[in-house]
């Protein structure tokens, strides 16, 4: 098991827990419940720097031009779905960029 899938347990086990306790009229003491919120506010706020550490080292795949592809392949997503009127249909224009991001992949990187 993750750690995420871990943090998500305690979440669904807090909120049950929270809703019994409600319906049959209990009173939860708010104690606990922020020392649990800020132990886990400060892991990810630490994960969160160390994810920055390893993005800095990866500087150089946000000018890869598959992930650039990829992120406008994204982006026409969002704006297609929301109801931007583009000049093409976006299923055509993701299409097209997958296509060539898929010919990307196979192109041997120079030495």
């Amino acid at each position: 098991m993750s750690r995420k899938w871990l943090f998500v347990l305690v979440a669904v086990v807090g909120a049950i827990t929270a809703f019994l306790s409600r319906e049959f009229g209990l009173s939860p003491t708010f104690g606990p419940a922020a020392a649990g919120l800020v132990a886990v506010v400060v892991y990810i706020f630490n994960e969160a720097k160390a994810d920055l550490r390893r993005i800095k080292a990866q500087a150089g795949k946000f000018k890869d031009p598959k992930f650039l592809i990829t992120l406008i392949s994204a982006i026409v997503a969002a704006l297609g779905s929301s109801g931007v009127n583009l000049p093409v249909s976006p299923e055509v224009i993701i299409a097209v960029l997958t296509a060539i991001v898929g010919v990307l992949f196979k192109v041997p990187k120079p030495a």
